[in-house]
């Protein structure tokens, strides 16, 4: 199902897009939907990657305490 929207640019944005989407050879609402897209797909990578350095952080964080209690991180050589 597709849903109708109203889009405002201004001149400098909308020249710079005629002119991409016309060197493509592209229909402007072919060219929107795959900009849309392709942006929400940078996001969700983008997304995607501060969710795993989160989780990153934590499973470090928790070597670490484990480390501590179990007294091993004395016996590893050079400071952490």
């Amino acid at each position: 199902m597709s849903k109708v929207l109203s889009l405002k640019l201004d001149e400098h944005a909308y020249q710079e897009t005629e002119a991409i989407r016309k060197r493509l050879n592209m229909p402007r609402n072919l060219y929107i939907r795959k900009a849309l897209a392709h942006f929400n797909a940078l996001y969700a990578r983008k997304a995607l990657a501060q969710e795993y350095q989160k989780a990153s952080q934590q499973v470090s964080a928790a070597h670490l305490a484990y480390l501590k209690e179990t007294e091993l991180l004395e016996d590893l050589p050079g400071d952490l």
